[in-house]
């Protein structure tokens, strides 16, 4: 790996001074259609000047920072009228237009902002080029334009093409994100703010979120446990519904997919509006409906893998000069099915089934969804509001509540119809979690800002089903946080700690009679972070933090069969608390027609919670499973991961990602188990010519080869690691208008080659391989007065 990254670093190197030669050896004669821009950026009210202050040309992508004295040159700009964006952190970011003939000195004054215009925190945009490159964090925003092209699909299918994002998969229609070799209750989900509790423990339980709900989606890698909690040791993926309208007027949007592998079937539609009788008042309505049958490998069908969702929200606010609140309510149902092949009725046609692979008869199509199955409803409501103090402050408050409601069928049989018409899920839980956070943002000083917070989660949750897999309990946490950030020139540093501590009161039956166990758990974090600007399109970041993460509910009273994932799971009541100690390091380049990401990281973590598979299945009356057993050791979790890509004509862009996850237990000194293999991307993306009525014509073409996982524990699994392969993708786009609305079309293939592979993150990958090609279809048709974001 290490040779891997060092070539990385110094293929970027040798790219970056090919275009240093290339431009110096190209120079000629100044173009008269080329203009110089000089000028001085100063403090509206004390006149002095600002040092580190960036001016950007966003439709050109090219920007510098000013000087010690406030001073700037950008030089050969075209002639023309152009939008310059000038920012620095702590004051309002001032745009202006200009028009340029000849060579043109400007001066910007800038006011210190208000505090609601300072939240530079970790999730900077990472792809919103007029900030440069200005985030410390390793950060991937998907937006709107970036989101239709993954639309019906789940959250984990959206984000997986994210350098260091992967997901576990169980079937097509459950896909969990993997985020630097974590997941579940490692990576916390932000919903409307609000962080989505639903059984996340579960390798199989993917996060309960409409598709086509979020506008904006944000991945931070690593830890972000200061602000956020313990949850998040691995990350963060921040998902934000379409702002509500803030002008008079009504219009919507509507979206069909078809997908031809599993023949899904998917539509939403979303209507928003705000009235002019009622200053500042909007609303959001949206509902969406999602019908898949069974998802076909290039030789067989797996039987029982389709899925029926059916989701809907609800959203409306106010917003006055210091003054907005804004209810957030949505409702996720879906009932999916688990692939039968997978519950095997003894042991030993379990071991049959995983080395024959495939199913032992094929089956046709069906939509029909029978045990082994899932049923989950989650609710939530998210109610946000905030008050500024004018020369104090701004003060925030969010109140969440969730239900989840879990039912897990599995496959064995009742003696009779009337039976089966009865038929009780194996397990039956429902969670259901009141939140609230309170945080105060404050600017002592032009250069100087933070935040400060305080927060609470109460949880209870009730098991109604036939099997028990974990008990009854109520847990309570709470925690308080301070984030501070300084700013000076090329200079953002930004520090901050949490104390936070949890309380579980668990009820389990022993001996015919209720147990009440306590589990209480606590711990303080801290967090240090620098950013310096090394050039106007250059710069270079470094976190180092601590983070932490109390037992889950599996992980000490497991010890029955999990049917989503088709294993029987034992947890261990001595388990402690996981305890990380993080470092990364951040490259980020944004030019005129290149852009490049390259991070490294090392997690240390002590006493992580992992899942082994122990050497014999587990039979029991319902077959025989998987047995895995919950273990603790020391471990480092270290890797790569980056992105480079290049315009090289107006019409032809060209790209690589690439990340690699090492993972190994100090301990046992063997590598860790369930790691995702090294995975390596090339991306193409080309403008095509427009037809008459035809606008943003594009092709783009992509390539993913993914390694056999080599580094696994020796004999410590059923079956050995899937071989390497690689996949091909492909997707035609074009933008046309009816009934003067901009329509857009786009028709994409998924694995063009209909390769057979198997991922090692697949749940299924014992008994079959993972779906083949697909062919798809989208269409996006707003109407009224509809604003894209």
């Amino acid at each position: 790996m290490r040779k891997l990254v060092l070539c990385s670093f110094s293929l970027l190197s040798l790219w970056c001074a090919g275009e240093y030669v290339y431009a110096q050896n190209t120079a000629q004669p100044r173009d008269r259609t080329k203009v110089i821009f000089t000028g001085k950026v100063i403090d509206r009210q004390l006149k002095r000047p600002l040092p580190g202050a960036q001016v950007y040309f966003p439709d050109l992508r090219r920007g510098t920072v000013t000087d010690e004295d406030g001073q700037f040159e950008i030089k050969d700009i075209q002639a023309g009228q152009h939008k310059i964006i000038c920012r620095l952190l702590g004051y309002s970011t001032v745009t202006e237009t200009l028009s340029f003939s000849h060579d043109l000195n400007y001066e910007f004054r800038l006011t210190v902002a208000p505090l609601e215009e300072q939240e530079v925190t970790v999730t900077a945009d990472a792809n919103d080029h007029s900030s440069l490159t200005g985030s410390s964090r390793s950060v991937a925003v998907l937006r709107s334009t970036e989101l239709e092209r993954a639309r019906g699909q789940s959250l984990g299918e959206t984000i997986k093409d994210i350098p260091g994002v992967t997901v576990m998969q169980t079937g097509p229609s459950i896909a969990k994100p993997v985020v630097r070799g974590l997941h579940s209750d490692r990576i916390l989900v932000l919903n409307a703010g609000v962080a989505q509790e639903g059984q996340q423990w579960g390798g199989e339980h993917a996060p309960e979120i409409d598709p086509f709900a979020p506008a904006r989606i944000e991945v931070l890698k690593g830890a972000a446990g200061v602000q956020y909690g313990s949850n998040a040791i691995g990350g963060v993926i921040r998902i934000e519904p379409r702002a509500l309208r803030d002008t008079p007027g009504f219009g919507g949007q509507m979206w069909l997919n078809g997908f031809s592998n599993n023949l899904q079937g998917s539509g939403s539609l979303l209507l928003e509006g705000a009235m002019k009788k009622i200053p500042g008042f909007a609303w959001r309505l949206q509902g969406s409906l999602r019908k898949a049958g069974d998802a076909q490998t290039p030789d067989y069908n797996m039987r029982n893998s389709g899925f029926f969702e059916r989701d809907a929200a609800l959203g409306f606010g106010y917003q006055s000069t210091r003054f907005s609140t804004e209810l957030n309510l949505s409702h996720f149902s879906t009932e999916l099915g688990i692939f039968s092949g997978a519950h095997i009725g003894n042991t030993t046609d379990l071991l049959r089934a995983i080395e024959r692979g495939r199913p032992l008869t094929k089956t046709d199509f069906s939509y029909d969804l029978r045990p082994p199955k899932q049923d989950i409803v989650h609710n939530l409501l998210s109610l946000k509001s905030q008050i500024q103090f004018p020369r104090l402050g701004r003060l925030e408050v969010q109140y969440g509540w969730q239900q989840n409601h879990r039912q897990e069928f599995d496959a064995h049989k009742p003696y009779n119809d009337s039976l089966a018409a009865r038929a009780r899920p194996s397990f039956d839980l429902t969670l259901t979690t009141h939140s609230v956070d309170l945080a105060f943002s404050h600017q002592p000083a032009h250069n100087f800002f933070g935040r400060l917070g305080v927060s609470g989660v109460r949880q209870g949750n009730v098991q109604e089903g036939t099997i028990l897999l974990i008990p009854n309990f109520r847990a309570y946490t709470g925690g308080v946080y301070a984030l501070e950030t300084w700013a000076r020139g090329r200079w953002t540093i930004s520090f901050g700690g949490r104390f936070e501590a949890r309380e579980m009161k668990v009820y389990r039956i022993s001996q015919q009679r209720i147990v009440v166990t306590n589990h209480r758990y606590n711990n303080l974090t801290g967090v240090l972070g620098a950013l310096y600007q090394l050039a106007p399109s250059w710069s270079l970041g470094m976190n180092i933090g601590t983070a932490w993460r109390p037992p889950g509910i599996n992980e000490l009273y497991s010890n029955g069969v999990h049917h989503g994932t088709a294993q029987f799971e034992i947890g261990d009541l001595n388990l402690k608390s996981e305890r990380s100690l993080q470092a990364d390091l951040t490259l980020k380049h944004d030019g005129e027609r290149s852009r490049a990401e390259l991070s490294l990281y090392n997690n240390r973590m002590r006493d992580l919670i992992f899942l082994m598979p122990q050497p014999e299945p587990t039979l029991t009356i319902r077959g025989a499973f998987p047995t895995f057993r919950y273990r603790q050791a020391d471990a480092v979790i270290r890797g790569f991961d980056g992105f480079v890509q290049h315009q090289f004509t107006n019409f032809f862009e060209l790209g690589v990602s690439a990340a690699i996850v090492y993972g190994q237990n100090l301990e046992a000194s063997e590598p860790l188990v369930q790691m995702p293999a090294d995975r390596f991307r090339l991306f193409t993306h080309w403008r095509l010519p427009k037809p008459k009525g035809i606008t943003d014509a594009h092709l783009d073409l992509g390539g993913t080869f993914v390694r056999r996982q080599t580094r696994v524990p020796a004999h410590a699994d059923y079956a050995k690691p899937p071989a390497p392969y690689a996949l091909v993708d492909a997707s035609l786009g074009f933008q046309f208008d009816l009934a003067a609305q901009p329509v857009i079309f786009d028709a994409s293939v998924q694995n063009v080659l209909n390769t057979r592979y198997r991922d090692y993150l697949s749940r299924y990958r014992y008994f079959i391989d993972d779906p083949g090609r697909s062919f798809i279809l989208r269409l996006q048709i707003p109407f009224g007065k509809f604003k894209q974001e």
